[in-house]
């Protein structure tokens, strides 16, 4: 499951990373819902198992947001979770936007063949059965073909059609595996109950001794019983009896024959027949994409959550970019992909694995807070060189072998601080935040890197982030009182020069109108890669001239290393990278650049990590003492309703 702290971190960059979703701490307290905050819900509701709600959300996201990199993976997930919350309309509107859309992606290949099952269950049987005979077409595999030609079977027993249901039973049956057989069975059951004495006796005639040729016979003289016409009852028992003496249907026949009256108004197993199925059971999720794998002189092990796990769609982002990187080695590197399915203990047995096998000489992952703890623990223990992309608190500390390629909330809060105090030569400043975990976590973090650089953070507000009384903590910040300036150009006096609000974007929007209500309209706003969303600009751009915003990764970026691997990824994909593609790009350049450098096996690699250089997509980065991030990141600000760099990665 993913973790609540990715809840709080993981923004996927929707405007600049082409990205269709982000992450939002929580609702806002009145107000419109941007559609990453919705997805947000939608994701944090899946993983919860509430899948009524998450429904819900999705449809609500899909129907608000224009098409991204993901979205196939979220129109499949939407799908899933409708279908999992018993709503089958909307869980085959999704399925079959999904297929229509992106008819080659690895996604429709997986909810493909659930759709002719949902037709069914929606009494569409037309639409199942075309549903599934065009499957059946393009399958080679014998037991899905008959798996098709048993919902083809039900979806014409369904429309009355039995006499061709119960050639399409019978195919299913003898094409079919063990578990298969049994439900072939009931369908021939229930056709044959349903035949006239003409159709059940061209069937004893066509099968005679085969199957179901004993079955339709005794249908025969069934259907005879419960019309009361005994003497042709009579008959067909002899006929039965003679004919097919070692079938076990005789007991019935012997039945029937001492109270043929009694079988009057009694309705049989198979009168009872359904062909709706049972869909309570659909996958967890359903599996990322995989790649085929690269081969070379060295091996890279990717440990990600690859399916079972919502987060699969951000590890296949990385996988890309991981990829991308590794493709440049000139057949140096390979690459052998292992799926955590979400659990931590997984995680730590592939790192074993990763260790028993010499030809690998580094991995990369896992992404979740729990597996990455556990994998970087294991990856210590067994000396394996382990680049993280996680933001796990303490990830590399006290592990010479871990490092990390990911900006950090605390990577944030010390990029914005350092701006603040070196770039623009500020001095005193403030700060506003949610009283929560998060909240708290993030001010502790700005506070001592102002510490760090001399500066002095003068105001400290924070506020209950359920309530969300925005005047009353903009009042302790200003002291203030609403409407009184006398001129347009009137500035309330304050005791900082920059202002901290690390919360969601939607928050962020209503903070700063109540800050230009008492007064403020004249400050540095310095934020999180939380803000990031399409409409805060659109909400907030006037109050944030002067905004500095920190992000991993932006598409808007003009440095070389940005701009070519922008182009590689659209030439590779046809869509625009985000954060995690960037971030799986720069694990896999962080181990080419080590082997440039002379390493040629895990320790030197190791050591190695220790003092390169990186030329990344994110930046220019290093790993510091504690193999940690260490990188200026990108900077950005609003220039009227749109964001902009404002200092690009590397600089200072």
């Amino acid at each position: 499951m993913l973790p609540r702290s990715l809840a709080y971190f993981f923004v996927c960059l929707a405007l600049f990373a082409g990205a269709a979703c982000a992450t939002s701490r929580g609702p806002a307290a009145s107000g419109p819902v941007g559609p990453e905050a919705l997805l947000a819900r939608a994701d944090r509701a899946y993983n919860q198992g509430d899948f009524g709600q998450a429904s819900l959300l999705y449809d609500q996201y899909l129907s608000r947001a224009a098409p991204g990199p993901r979205h196939e993976a979220i129109l499949a997930t939407a799908g899933l979770a409708a279908e999992r919350a018993g709503r089958f309309n909307e869980a085959a509107r999704h399925y079959q936007n999904l297929l229509t859309r992106y008819p080659d992606s690895a996604y429709s290949r997986q909810a493909a063949p659930r759709l002719p099952d949902l037709y069914l269950a929606l009494d569409r049987p037309a639409e199942a059965y075309e549903r599934a005979g065009l499957l059946y077409g393009a399958e080679n595999d014998a037991s899905l073909k008959a798996g098709y030609r048993l919902t083809q079977a039900k979806s014409l027993w369904a429309q009355g059609r039995y006499p061709e249901a119960l050639d399409l039973f019978l195919e299913a049956r003898r094409q079919g595996p063990a578990s298969l057989k049994r439900s072939a069975e009931e369908g021939v059951a229930a056709t044959l109950f349903n035949l006239s004495q003409q159709e059940l006796a061209e069937t004893v005639r066509q099968r005679g001794q085969a199957y179901p040729g004993p079955e339709a016979a005794y249908y025969l003289a069934y259907q005879s019983a419960i019309k009361g016409d005994l003497a042709t009852f009579e008959l067909q028992a002899d006929y039965f009896r003679q004919n097919f003496p070692t079938s076990p249907y005789n007991q019935k026949i012997a039945e029937l024959a001492a109270d043929p009256q009694g079988a009057q108004g009694v309705s049989p197993p198979e009168a009872r027949y359904s062909v709706k199925p049972n869909l309570a059971k659909a996958p967890a999720a359903f599996a990322s994409p995989k790649a085929a794998p690269l081969a070379g002189k060295y091996t890279v092990a990717a440990i990600f959550p690859l399916s079972d796990d919502p987060s699969s769609r951000y590890a296949q982002d990385i996988l890309t970019g991981l990829r991308l990187a590794l493709a440049k080695s000139a057949g140096q590197l390979g690459l052998v992909e292992m799926d955590t399915h979400g659990e931590p203990a997984q995680a730590a047995r592939l790192v074993a694995e990763v260790a028993d096998r010499t030809e690998i000489l580094a991995a990369v992952g896992p992404l979740t807070s729990r597996e990455a703890l556990a994998a970087a623990q294991m990856a210590q223990k067994l000396s394996v060189p382990l680049i993280a992309v996680s933001n796990r608190l303490g990830l590399t500390e006290g592990r010479p072998l871990v490092f990390r390629v990911f900006l950090t909330p605390k990577h944030q809060a010390e990029a914005v601080v350092r701006y603040a105090v070196r770039k623009l030569g500020q001095g005193r400043l403030g700060a506003l935040y949610p009283d929560d975990a998060y909240g708290r976590l993030m001010r502790g973090y700005f506070e001592a890197e102002a510490k760090i650089l001399g500066a002095e953070v003068t105001a400290q507000v924070t506020y209950d982030p359920k309530q969300a009384n925005w005047a009353e903590a903009v009042v302790s910040l200003t002291g203030g009182q609403p409407a009184r300036r006398a001129a347009a150009s009137y500035q309330a006096k304050i005791g900082f020069e920059s202002l901290y609000i690390p919360d969601s974007a939607a928050n962020v929007s209503q903070i700063l109108a109540q800050m230009a209500y008492h007064d403020v309209t004249k400050l540095t706003y310095l934020g999180t890669s939380m803000w990031l969303t399409p409409d805060l600009p659109l909400t907030a751009g006037r109050y944030l001239t002067q905004s500095v915003i920190p992000t991993a990764f932006a598409n808007i970026s003009q440095r070389p290393e940005a701009v070519a691997f922008r182009e590689e990824y659209r030439n590779a994909t046809g869509q625009e990278p985000n954060q995690f593609a960037a971030y799986g790009h720069d694990a896999g350049l962080a181990v080419l650049t080590a082997l440039a450098a002379g390493a040629k096996d895990r320790g030197s690699l190791a050591r190695i990590l220790q003092t390169v250089n990186v030329p990344g997509a994110t930046g220019p980065f290093s790993f510091d003492h504690e193999g940690d991030f260490r990188i200026e990141p990108t900077l950005l600000t609003v220039d009227r309703s749109e964001f902009k760099i404002l200092r690009e990665a590397g600089a200072e």
